[in-house]
């Protein structure tokens, strides 16, 4: 069916029909809008019912009413809709009927794509159009626009929660004082992105259980603010639950169950009021990936601790990211950023892409598993301090970086005493133990008078090479 002007509609019928009010016009000479393509009719407009909470989608919502127009001998109204604008542009357009309807669903999609899913009144300029229809041919009818609200449907997301249970008892045996695991004191906090909650609505947090068949609950902030168990707590929906995934309830929640003793990870979903239990066993490495090795390559981090904790150094010159294999062609489960900048940030899987390129130059590059989260520090120089090196434990004898082999050089003079190799003349960031085997944050290394190169490169504990050449 195709649009025809006024005009060629003039020269199909001559429209001639009595009015009950004064203002009536011709037919033949119609009122015009702002719209080129679109007339408007004599007592034809429409109405807004009422600003719309969309708390409940899934049925149909009158939006507005059409005031009665007496239409020509031969003419139909149809092929209602609603153009949704805001102050930015046109949002979107809706099918409508001639009493006004219109799908709540579609409502919805149209509102959170413009503004978000947060729930608060959203405005919006809604114009309606018709059709007049004869024979086949229509004529656009303008009736009018109006300001409405929609809130989009999305359930309460608190900013914080705290998990409380028996995993957070701590008993003191000395003096038989005691933290209750169920109280605000013995609460622990789930970790977020920090962005818009209705954005992002999950929130993770990693604790260990130290007995078998230990229960839990979920208090939101709000509650630890007032009534600490008071509306708004979060459980199961069966007393007793030991499913690793499963709904949350605010109505008479029941206490979940974590049958075996061991590190766990809860992801809260908020948005559908879900949660997900992943025990966790750490592999002892993962591994970097991007620009700096060709996106072939991977530079390992060590986990040696297997709590989720990991570190490792590697030269970075561009974007990369985290997976726990080293084969090039395996992206099963890499981390990607989920928020952050090149320096610190948040990880998932399936993240929104790449970790940003940093500064070219050598890192230390951390990441936490139980948290989600990176950090990168700059390494600007390198040095040799202790009481056998030319400065003794005053100060660094700085080593030179090979870009090439990723190794830090330094010819130098030694006595019989120990030494130990420390970044940007601090102590943050420093390795011992043994030539044979150099470890972050370990003891002295003993060696003997001579002229020495010393090449060291750090990749990771169990894979740095430090070696002595005397000259």
């Amino acid at each position: 069916m195709k649009n025809i002007s006024i005009h060629s509609l003039i020269g199909l019928t001559v429209l001639c029909m009595s009015s009950c009010t004064d203002d009536y016009t011709d037919w033949a000479t119609p009122q015009a809008n702002e719209q080129e393509a679109a007339i408007t009719l004599p007592d034809f407009s429409a109405s807004k019912v009422d600003d719309i909470n969309l708390s409940n989608p899934g049925s149909s919502i009158k939006l507005f009413t059409l005031s009665n127009a007496t239409l020509p001998e031969g003419y139909t109204l149809g092929n209602v809709r609603v153009e949704l604008s805001t102050e930015k542009g046109k949002a979107g357009e809706l099918e409508s009927n001639t009493d006004g309807m219109i799908d709540s669903l579609t409502i919805q999609k149209l509102v959170v794509e413009t503004y978000g899913k947060r729930p608060i009144a959203r405005p919006f300029i809604a114009q309606v159009y018709a059709n007049a229809i004869k024979d086949g041919q229509a004529l656009l009818v303008n009736a009018g626009s109006f300001d409405v609200n929609f809130t989009p449907a999305a359930p309460f997301i608190d900013t914080g929660y705290y998990l409380v249970g028996d995993m957070f008892t701590i008993k003191n045996d000395k003096d038989e004082t005691s933290v209750n695991g169920w109280s605000a004191d013995g609460m622990v906090g789930f970790s977020h992105s920090g962005t818009d909650v209705y954005e992002d609505s999950k929130f993770s947090i990693v604790f260990t259980t130290t007995a078998d068949n230990q229960c839990w609950k979920i208090i939101p902030k709000t509650n630890t603010e007032g009534e600490f168990w008071g509306a708004g707590v979060l459980g199961t929906v069966t007393d007793g639950d030991t499913a690793t995934e499963g709904t949350l309830t605010t109505n008479n929640p029941q206490a979940g169950m974590i049958t075996q003793a061991g590190m766990y990870r809860m992801t809260l979903n908020m948005m559908e009021y879900t949660y997900t239990l992943e025990e966790l066993g750490f592999a002892p490495y993962i591994y970097e990936i991007g620009n700096n090795t060709s996106w072939s390559g991977t530079c390992p981090l060590a986990g040696i601790n297997f709590d989720g904790k990991y570190r490792g150094f590697a030269y970075l010159n561009g974007e990369f990211k985290y997976k726990p294999n080293p084969e090039k062609d395996n992206w099963t489960g890499d981390w990607e950023k989920v928020s952050g900048d090149a320096l610190a940030g948040t990880l998932d899987e399936n993240g929104a892409g790449n970790i940003d390129a940093p500064e070219a130059g050598f890192y230390m590059m951390e990441v936490d598993l139980t948290a989600m989260t990176y950090k990168h520090t700059l390494i600007s120089t390198l040095g040799v301090i202790g009481s056998a090196t030319p400065s003794g434990w005053d100060a660094d004898t700085d080593m030179t970086y090979n870009e090439e082999d990723g190794s830090w050089n330094l010819t130098t003079n030694l006595t019989d005493g120990e030494i130990k190799i420390r970044a940007n003349n601090d102590w943050d960031i420093n390795w011992g133990g043994s030539i044979a085997e150099p470890t972050f944050n370990a003891g002295n290394i003993a060696v003997t008078a001579g002229n020495y190169t010393i090449r060291f490169i750090p990749q990771c504990d169990g894979m740095n090479l430090l070696t002595l050449t005397k000259n």
